[in-house]
């Protein structure tokens, strides 16, 4: 007979429906906690799905014997700290991107996991969807031949609103960047799922539209190598586009254009009758439910935590290990110094 688990939400905001959504699809987990610093907002959240307690302390739920893990769904500063507070207490831990604001704060993470014995976990749910894990079979095993150059783009709209709403969104302190740290992240971490390892080479950042709203970059382009393929990559929060992702994938043999949206969308292909054929078979495959919350972060949430959950019970090891977050992490942290140094040099 399977021992009953429980989890707790820290932080209620965009991301939380999904995390609820994610334990509640599975059997013999419930959501048991609530957790937000404003207390209102616990209990509004708590009501609505039907979540038994509820705290604007989170300090109140490490003393809770029966907890067996929580999400970290707060501003990123906040990451490490909450993380490595919950791991202490004995609770495994799935926190949401990015994994920590420093590479020093991200390792302690790490270690900290190991030294407890305790399931860390970094958000990265589109490593999860379906046609992403197409898209590396397919360049792992050479159908797309060489890589010749990957190219990633992010349009999305993030009115004065989505900024003034919130305590640390557009701050250099709560957040530690925008358009890239938190919209376009999912798109960098995919392309390493892809591709491997990236090193930055250029990057520059721009804010016009929210000048006055946020401290932060609106817009960021750049150029990475990864083992020497050419990846460049376009972000911004200011265009009339609402969300639309775009990764094109060009190889001496083939090459396929998707989207990372719900549903992820292949968009061209071109390549061998091998390549057509699996295209051919990840096309008729069947989606599943829409989203629980908002629909662009899609439904890989559920899948991802059904891996954290299935390495917290049998200790088998996570397709998307904490380790190889702190990976992305050095990436985005390496783009802004880039964009820092090219703004300096202009000066």
């Amino acid at each position: 007979m399977a021992i009953p688990r429980s989890h707790a939400i820290v932080g209620c905001g965009r991301v939380a429906p999904n995390h609820v959504d994610g334990f509640r699809s599975l059997p013999d987990w419930t959501v048991a906690w609530a957790c937000d610093r404003d207390q209102p907002t616990a209990t509004a959240f708590a009501a609505e799905h039907g979540i038994p307690r509820w705290s604007a302390a989170w300090h109140e739920l490490l003393d809770d014997p029966a907890l067996t893990s929580a999400s970290i769904t707060v501003d990123h500063r906040q990451h490490a700290e909450l993380a490595i507070a919950f791991l202490e207490a004995g609770k495994h831990v799935l926190v949401e991107k990015p994994m920590a604001t420093q590479p020093a704060d991200a390792q302690r993470m790490v270690d900290c996991a190991a030294a407890n014995g305790r399931v860390l976990s970094v958000v990265a749910q589109h490593r999860y969807d379906p046609l992403v894990s197409a898209v590396r079979g397919w360049v792992r095993e050479g159908l797309l031949g060489d890589l010749l150059y990957v190219a990633v783009s992010l349009q999305s709209s993030r009115p004065e609103s989505y900024y003034a709403d919130s305590y640390w969104r557009g701050t250099l302190d709560g957040e530690g960047g925008s358009a890239l740290i938190n919209q376009g992240y999912h798109c960098l971490d995919t392309v390493r799922w892809i591709c491997g390892d990236l090193a930055v080479r250029a990057a520059v950042t721009s804010t016009k539209v929210l000048a006055d709203v946020i401290e932060t970059e609106e817009t960021l382009s750049a150029l990475l190598t990864a083992d020497g393929v050419p990846v460049t990559m376009n972000v911004t929060v200011a265009s009339s586009v609402d969300w639309r992702t775009r990764l094109e994938v060009v190889g001496a043999l083939g090459s396929v254009t998707f989207d990372l949206d719900h549903p992820g969308t292949l968009h061209h292909w071109s390549g061998s009758a091998e390549l057509y054929r699996r295209v051919s078979a990840e096309q008729a495959r069947t989606a599943v439910a829409e989203p629980p919350g908002i629909d662009y972060y899609g439904i890989s949430h559920r899948r991802q935590i059904a891996d954290f959950c299935q390495s917290v019970t049998s200790g088998r090891p996570m397709l998307s290990t904490a380790r190889d977050a702190i990976g992305t992490l050095d990436a985005v942290l390496g783009l802004y110094e880039h964009a820092a140094a090219s703004a300096a040099a202009v000066r």
